[in-house]
């Protein structure tokens, strides 16, 4: 067995996804990250409380899209495949198309800010500062009939959609990672 293999096997953390079977969702979306029961709750080396925005983000859409999500098996899937350095630091932002294909949502990753603001839904990557030396944080969105946003888990502490009235006001200008819109 490789030295990868080892590495991966030990830091599987088969503990966490007994943990997280144990605890009871807020219905029907998630938000708060950093509040309630998300808080505590592990992911990778870390919490979902400190960096749990990828697999809400994945959540949240699968909720949109009418699926019956289990989130456990979405932070065990993405705690092993798309966590650079055991999600010391998150999510990686660009291993999100694949997650979210994997659990059968279909999606087209785009960097431009038109086609996100045109879609009828969509997942959000983005620096919350200056880009590369602040965090970065994913957020699921809806537009809604009469041109506003309503963003899911936008911030940690809040425990409530938030409205905007373009996506630009989610976002600082050149803060975009990437975006992925949901079809």
């Amino acid at each position: 067995m490789g030295y990868f293999q080892k590495a991966v096997q030990i830091m599987y953390f088969p503990s966490h996804f007994k943990k997280h079977q144990a605890v009871t969702l807020p219905a029907p979306y998630l938000n708060g990250q950093d509040r309630g029961v998300l808080r505590p709750m592990p992911y990778g080396l870390r919490t979902v409380g400190n960096v749990g925005c990828g697999p809400i983000s994945l959540y949240n859409a699968m909720i949109y899209l009418g699926m019956k999500p289990d989130f456990p098996r979405i932070l065990r899937y993405m705690e092993l495949t798309s966590t650079p350095l055991f999600a010391a630091f998150g999510t990686f932002p660009f291993s999100m198309g694949y997650c979210l294909r994997h659990f059968g949502v279909q999606n087209r990753m785009t960097r431009s800010r038109k086609k996100l603001a045109a879609a009828q839904c969509g997942i959000l990557a983005f620096w919350t500062k200056r880009p590369i030396f602040s965090g970065g944080h994913f957020v699921f969105y809806v537009k809604q009939e009469n041109g506003t946003y309503i963003v899911y888990n936008r911030y940690s502490n809040v425990e409530h959609p938030v409205e905007y009235n373009s996506l630009d006001e989610v976002m600082r200008p050149h803060c975009l990672i990437v975006g992925y819109v949901i079809r």
